[in-house]
């Protein structure tokens, strides 16, 4: 077991920028989070979104004395335990976190705050902080009335931080919003876009992070007029990709692994490949490696690609029973349908090979919250939309995760640098409007969780194990030996009890180990 940071969360302040890689789409990503744009940035889980969030971060404070921009960092991971009867209850929450964010931000930097500004939007002694863990606990109190009364408007707020930079010489400040858009709530997700579109000025710019497949904008938020939409995708096919996620894997892993990889670059790379672009996917198959030869590579594809990913997947279904029809299917469509007739496909090809796939644009509505939902896995990627069939129709490409093809060959590594080279987009395998497999599924498959639903699903996740929860094993063993076992015990322990009850951790280590684990433990309750 290596222990890579599989999450940038765990990772510690100092360490940050010596384990960034630059490279062309990192670069263009961090400038697009240090502009004076709104910016939306879509990515998979462990894609990266929150890494580069952080550098852009770091970097702005690096530079705060010469160009007066201030970056303040805000996370929504604990959106999921919000069940209030609030029916704003999620703005109130955000607008809480920012304005609490924004204070601690302006302290810590020695910010002078004007009388004025200051009766704007600081509450008297600890309210703040009291209304935000009110509203973080209230799944165990969900029909209990929660008090916003001391929360100001949104354009208070903004009055108060044009204020605030005016007297200090501030150019603006950077909102960095990661967890944005986590969880199946469409609700939460109209508001947060509501305040993300509204919060804006000429002193006050937003970033945000989110999920493909799962996010819902509302019909109040225009993204070519309210935002600038970025992807983070890296394509296997690109001439530097194997370089730059190498140097990932260096960046952390140092002489260690560049010794383990020494001699057996190749069967190395099947597993670059295999990750289709996914930093947190190629560090975990690493991590499943003892050695780098072709029998622990193939078998660490086959059981990651063919069981762990998948797993995943397919417990959305539980946790979201309402959805659990179209990811049922939408897992066999894959599975079942498209990995076997691409490799079909492959196989009768000398020259083109594919792992794209082409849906039509007039495809039944839950065939395509299905493969929103494969999007969301990081199982399969959307390429592009509008893009004609061989019989001139429209419809969407598709990209099957690299990974998911090889798992399912005889022998990965000696074929995996083969297929890549030859990749062609148009080489598609196609899926019309009225494949007979589209028609399994009804309308009535899609059934989004009521509140009520939703706070029963969440309560059975916060009573398993956390030896359910992606930890490293040291995490797992500290937590273990003071008794937390379970996600509500996890989620329920302070950091002093950490820096208190166990050896050789302090603030710091403490901070990381609770961000760490909640990240992990909210994310596997929120899907």
């Amino acid at each position: 077991m290596n222990d890579f940071f599989y999450r940038t969360e765990s990772i510690p302040k100092d360490k940050l920028l010596s384990l960034f890689v630059e490279s062309n789409l990192e670069r263009e990503t961090i400038n697009d989070f240090k502009s004076p744009t709104h910016i939306v940035l879509e990515g998979s889980r462990g894609s990266g979104k929150s890494f580069l969030m952080k550098v852009a971060q770091a970097e702005l404070l690096n530079s705060y004395a010469e160009k007066k921009i201030l970056p303040v960092y805000v996370t929504f991971m604990s959106s999921t335990l919000i069940h209030s009867q609030d029916p704003n209850q999620f703005f109130h929450w955000m607008l809480a976190k920012i304005i609490k964010e924004t204070l601690k931000t302006f302290q810590k930097n020695g910010l002078i705050v004007s009388h004025y500004a200051h009766s704007l939007i600081a509450s008297e002694g600890n309210k703040l902080e009291k209304l935000i863990q009110t509203f973080e606990t209230s799944y165990k109190s969900p029909n209990k009335d929660v008090d916003t009364s001391t929360l100001p408007e949104i354009s208070d707020v903004m009055d108060a931080i044009e204020e605030i930079c005016t007297d200090n010489g501030l150019e603006r400040v950077v909102y960095f919003f990661d967890e944005a858009a986590h969880v199946f709530r469409p609700e939460h997700q109209r508001q947060f876009f509501t305040l993300f579109r509204d919060f804006k000025s000429p002193y006050i710019s937003c970033k945000a992070a989110v999920y493909p497949g799962v996010t819902h904008y509302g019909s109040s938020f225009e993204m070519t007029h309210d935002a600038i939409f970025k992807r983070i995708e890296r394509d296997i096919t690109s001439s530097n990709y194997l370089k730059e996620m190498e140097e990932m894997v260096l960046k952390q892993g140092g002489e260690i692994w560049q010794k383990k990889i020494g001699t057996q670059k190749e069967h190395f790379n099947t597993l670059v490949y295999a990750a289709g672009g996914n930093p947190r996917m190629l560090l975990k198959t690493l991590d499943k490696c003892d050695k780098i030869n072709a029998t622990a590579v193939n078998d660490v594809i086959r059981n990651f690609y063919r069981a762990d990913i998948w797993s995943e997947h397919t417990q959305l279904g539980e946790k979201y029973k309402g959805h659990k029809a179209i990811i049922d299917w939408g897992r066999n469509f894959i599975e079942e349908t498209v990995i076997p007739s691409t490799i079909l496909k492959n196989e009768k090809s000398e020259i083109k090979k594919t792992i794209y796939f082409w849906i039509s644009k007039d495809a039944p509505e839950p065939v395509k919250e299905a493969l929103r939902l494969l999007n969301y896995t990081g199982i399969i990627r959307k390429l592009d939309s509008g893009v004609k069939a061989t019989k001139s129709k429209i419809g969407d490409r598709y990209e099957v995760k690299y990974g998911c093809i090889l798992s399912q060959l005889h022998s990965p590594t000696s074929v995996s640098k083969e297929i890549v080279p030859n990749l062609k987009m148009e080489f598609v395998t196609e899926y019309g409007q009225n494949n007979s497999l589209f028609t399994i599924l009804g309308v009535d498959d899609i059934d989004n969780l009521t509140d009520v639903e939703f706070l029963k699903t969440l309560k059975e996740q916060l009573v398993k194990p956390i030896s359910t929860l992606d930890l490293t094993p040291w995490q797992r063993a500290k937590l273990n030996g003071i008794n937390i076992n379970t996600i509500a015990e996890l989620l329920e322990v302070e950091e002093a009890e950490l820096i208190e009850k166990l050896y050789q951790v302090g603030p710091v280590r403490a901070r990381i180990m609770k961000n760490s684990a909640i990240a992990e433990l909210l994310e596997t309750i929120s899907g």
